[in-house]
């Protein structure tokens, strides 16, 4: 009888280290696409199965995640999970320039995921059961990204991974001011996927929360409503929203139908016609119907405008940005977190401010991904 294969004979066959074949199988850190396809290819060929390995090649087929405990508040993002390549230079090219990076690097990206991500890592007293709602596949590349996210908190949906779907991938070039240019391939979670998600929720103690990124809810409107009557709490972020909703009609229903909605300072600024986004905040106001506007001011920090009351601003601390990646995120994650554990808006929104200037002191969309006790340390040290 043959001797049964083992990481070693994996890793001689392929080429690589041990530690690169076990990145492979765990996820615990990126490999290049070509690495990890030969490391692939050396497993089957091997026959390499052990139990560990098993369990990650396998999680290419759907398991249910862990439920959440009793009572414990959820949030459910509906969006991107992706590759980020980051090139860091200097300056960003121009038409027709060639440029050096000083690194390029693969890290996990895609905004859902990173709200999620954020949210996830908390912990105690803001502790959040998250799950994500996306499209990927059931390649190698799908399996690091799913791995490395569920290492960091959170679950996929149910058929979330299809066999027909890959990883999708971002292109960021970062300046030296920590500026960026991106580009991402396009994804679009199906109506089907979310009213099947709708029709198998079992109701739980607890808040519940559906957060929708803001390049996927024209798509997914109409089902506001029959997420609305299952008792979930609502909210979107709005960046990369179509034209189609940057506008003051569009805004006022969104306001009508969610609970949260989160502005950036263009989207901001194109509904409301104005230059400086602070200028924005009487004419938001007046469209925030019963929903709450949180408005992000960049280095300004931010603005919360509630039904009925006077608008609240949060100002950011002074910081030099080294990648503003994800810092929006950052605060969506780390505002829905503390509002899905009750605290007060205001308190919310201080925390989330903290966070996303923290957040751009580190490269890379989920790479910081603060504590709670770590913000309310800081808060304290501040006298806030």
């Amino acid at each position: 009888m043959s001797r049964r294969a083992t990481i070693r004979d994996v890793a001689m066959a392929a080429g690589v280290s041990i530690g690169t074949v076990s990145n492979v199988l765990t996820g615990a850190k990126p490999v290049a696409a070509p690495t990890r396809i030969a490391i692939e290819a050396a497993i089957e060929r091997l026959g390499y199965a052990p139990d560990q390995a098993g369990r990650v090649l396998n999680s290419r087929r759907r398991r249910d995640p862990a439920a959440p405990p009793p009572g414990m508040p959820r949030l459910t993002t509906v969006g991107y999970l992706c590759a980020d390549l980051t090139a860091r230079l200097e300056v960003l090219p121009g038409a027709d320039e060639r440029a050096q990076a000083r690194l390029i690097e693969e890290t996990l990206g895609g905004a859902a995921a990173n709200v999620a991500a954020v949210a996830a890592g908390l912990g105690p007293p803001l502790a959040v059961w998250t799950e994500l709602m996306t499209r990927l596949g059931v390649d190698a590349h799908s399996d690091w990204a799913a791995g490395l996210l569920a290492s960091r908190g959170v679950a996929l949906t149910e058929g979330s991974r299809r066999p027909d779907g890959h990883l999708s991938r971002c292109i960021i070039l970062v300046d030296a001011e920590g500026s960026r240019t991106i580009v991402n391939e396009p994804l679009q979670v199906p109506k089907a996927d979310l009213l099947a998600w709708l029709a198998g929720l079992r109701r739980q103690p607890g808040r519940h929360c559906l957060h929708i990124q803001g390049d996927q809810l024209e798509e997914l409107l109409d089902v506001l409503p029959a997420a609305r009557s299952r008792g979930l709490l609502l909210s979107c972020h709005a960046p990369g929203m179509r034209a189609t909703l940057r506008s003051p009609a569009a805004i006022r229903r969104l306001a009508d139908l969610l609970d949260l909605v989160f502005l950036d300072g263009p989207t901001a600024r194109a509904v409301t016609g104005m230059s400086a986004t602070a200028n924005c905040l009487p004419a938001l106001r007046a469209l925030a119907g019963t929903a709450t506007l949180v408005v992000t001011l960049g280095a300004e920090g931010a603005a919360l405008l509630e039904p009925g009351q006077r608008p609240v601003r949060v100002l950011a601390g002074t910081v030099v940005p080294v990648d503003r990646t994800g810092a929006g995120d950052c605060f969506v994650g780390t505002y829905l977190a503390a509002w899905l554990a009750g605290r007060p808006a205001a308190d919310a929104a201080r925390l989330a401010v903290l966070a996303a200037s923290r957040s751009v002191l580190v490269p890379g969309a989920q790479e910081y991904r603060p504590t709670a006790d770590e913000l309310a340390g800081a808060l304290e040290e501040e006298g806030v």
